[in-house]
């Protein structure tokens, strides 16, 4: 049953919190396999959502790491209405499945092997410096709240660092940034010269590029194309904006929308050039700033 397994976006968010509850207990993998009689397969697969949930299991979990009656209360809620969205999808409906993507998206991108993302009118918030997401939270521009600003600015570190590691072991980035994007002042100029000037700190790596483009193809919208290694995990696309934030896990539109990007690719200016023209808009805020 579990072969053929194809989680979705939701389920592994939930995958994830169990292994964070693993983390947080401070236990090792067989001990808790030991504690709780299942086998190493069966607990791996747990937590990377590669089979369904069963309720019994995360309440066993919950007890095991000690944790409050109504989180793991809460998580089987969630686990149950995932699994009903599941159903309504394999008989032609669709609902919608609460996301927290303040803490799901970090997670998300720290997974994927490849990136491929959009900014139309703002820096892509993985991209941007704690300050110009603080600004640009005061502004009303992020769809999702920074519930957990802490933990977002130490998971953006460890994938920036991922970027500029030596080995070459970080998720291969690809951005598009329409040129209003580039411009926009988000705080004050030197907020802004400072996240242009993480963009091409970036591009230093070989696994990262960026272009700009005049084309728009989702109106007000920016959006992330994530591709995962395992087999059983289908690519996503997230986007955000007009006050919502979403998953689109539908093969067909992942395709279209990855065509769509290489097309835009083609059409923008070259890395190099790209790389230049970012350099010159950052030397202007720091004239504004002064």
């Amino acid at each position: 049953m579990t072969k053929n397994f194809m989680p979705s976006m939701a389920e592994r968010a939930i995958g994830r919190e169990l292994r964070r509850w693993r983390n947080d207990a401070g236990l090792s993998l067989s001990v808790v396999c030991q504690r709780a009689r299942f086998s190493a397969a069966t607990l791996s697969l747990t937590e990377n959502a590669l089979k369904p949930f069963d309720p019994l299991d995360i309440m066993l979990l919950g007890r095991i790491y000690e944790l409050p009656n109504h989180v793991w209360k809460q998580m089987i809620r969630h686990a149950e209405t995932v699994a009903g969205e599941r159903t309504q999808s394999a008989n032609g409906q669709h609902g919608l499945v609460e996301l927290n993507a303040a803490r799901d998206v970090d997670d998300a991108y720290l997974e994927a092997v490849a990136i491929r993302a959009f900014g139309a009118d703002l820096l892509p918030r993985f991209l941007q410096t704690p300050e110009y997401r603080i600004s640009a939270t005061a502004l009303g521009c992020p769809t999702y709240p920074a519930d957990y600003p802490d933990r977002t600015a130490a998971l953006q570190t460890r994938w920036t660092d991922s970027l500029t590691a030596a080995d070459g072991h970080g998720p291969v980035v690809e951005i598009l940034l329409s040129k209003r994007a580039l411009r926009r002042v988000v705080g004050n100029p030197t907020i802004t010269n400072a996240a242009l000037l993480q963009l091409i700190r970036l591009s230093e790596s070989g696994t990262f590029t960026v272009q700009l483009t005049d084309s728009e193809p989702l109106q007000e919208n920016s959006y992330l194309h994530l591709s995962f290694p395992h087999r059983q995990h289908s690519d996503a696309v997230y986007v955000e904006g007009n006050g919502n934030a979403r998953y689109i896990e539908d093969l067909t539109v992942c395709q279209l929308v990855n065509q769509s990007f290489r097309a835009l690719q083609q059409a923008a200016l070259s890395p190099a050039q790209s790389t230049e023209v970012i350099a010159e808009t950052a030397s202007t805020m720091t004239d504004r700033g002064n």
